[in-house]
């Protein structure tokens, strides 16, 4: 009982601080908006949840497995069992490379879980070469390869410190009421989380189902290219009383090669480098996740 609950605070943590991650990389890099990533109304990405439990776990397993004749990173000297201090060693790789193909199959089964069940897409990777399903890619597996090392060197030795100490905070020291404290606040937290979930799934369908039968995704359409359609008139015609010297201006600007760079990657990685925005536009105009053609 005492290691699921710990255990049940690392998966609450990975929920939290993924989603948070989430929201801050498709604001400022992909999605390039305020979009809620994930398939629940509130704060919480089960996916980094369980990634974070992945992890955790491969690392106690495989340096808890392994004799003590061989070294692995242990910047505190204290790290599942082991003692003395050492810095990076050769056999991390093993612990590193089971983080890395774990994390990509979490990806593919969790992304294959929502199209197929609940027909929806967290994430699009179909305009990425070498995609699969548009659910995982050869970019993006690279990433959780870099997310393995940074979790392995940056992050494990000081999240078991911090388990460690959420472990006596609960079980021993503190006394009753705080242990009751903390355990009551991570069953409210899960409460309302699963109370999310299932609000969440009737909401899709019900969203879903009113936007075909009041005809809203046709006139959000509409409203949409009017609204572009003005848009470019006003662009036009502030261009328009602009000085010759403005305008040379800015058609200099408009067409110096500043994005060389960009275009050059997107050839690379893309399918249709003119789409360069496809795998991160899954969003609605409220930025939730839109849902797939199988269920239409």
């Amino acid at each position: 009982m005492q290691l699921f609950l710990l255990y049940l605070f690392l998966f609450l943590a990975g929920c939290v601080l993924g989603w948070v991650i989430e929201v801050f990389f498709r604001r400022f890099f992909s999605a390039k908006k305020w979009v809620n990533p994930g398939f629940m109304k509130g704060p919480w990405l089960p996916l980094y949840g369980f990634g974070v439990i992945l992890m955790f776990t491969m690392c106690y397993l495989c340096i808890s497995v392994f004799p003590q004749s061989v070294t692995f990173y242990n910047p505190l000297g204290d790290l599942f069992g082991r003692s003395g201090v050492s810095g990076a060693q050769i056999a991390d790789l093993i612990p590193i490379i089971m983080m890395w193909i774990g994390m990509v199959a979490l990806e593919f089964t969790a992304g294959l879980v929502f199209i197929k069940g609940f027909h929806v897409k967290l994430w699009d990777y179909s305009n990425m070469k070498g995609n699969v399903m548009g659910i995982i890619c050869p970019v993006f597996t690279v990433i959780w390869l870099a997310v393995a090392v940074i979790y392995y060197y940056a992050i494990n030795p000081f999240l078991y410190k911090l388990a460690i100490n959420v472990y006596a905070y609960m079980f021993g020291g503190e006394g009753a009421i705080a242990h009751f404290g903390f355990i009551f606040a991570l069953g409210l937290s899960y409460g309302l989380m699963i109370y999310d979930l299932t609000t969440s799934i009737g909401l899709f369908n019900a969203i879903s189902k009113f936007a075909k039968d009041s005809g809203m995704v046709a006139k959000a359409e509409e409203l949409k290219a009017e609204w572009n359609k003005l848009t470019d008139e006003g662009k036009k015609k502030m261009f328009s009383v602009l000085p010759k010297v403005v305008k040379e201006g800015l058609n200099e600007y408009k067409n110096a090669p500043k994005n060389a760079l960009k275009d050059k990657i997107n050839k690379v990685i893309l399918i249709d480098p003119s789409k360069s925005d496809a795998p991160t536009d899954n969003y609605d105009e409220s930025g939730r996740p839109v849902r797939t053609d199988e269920d239409k």
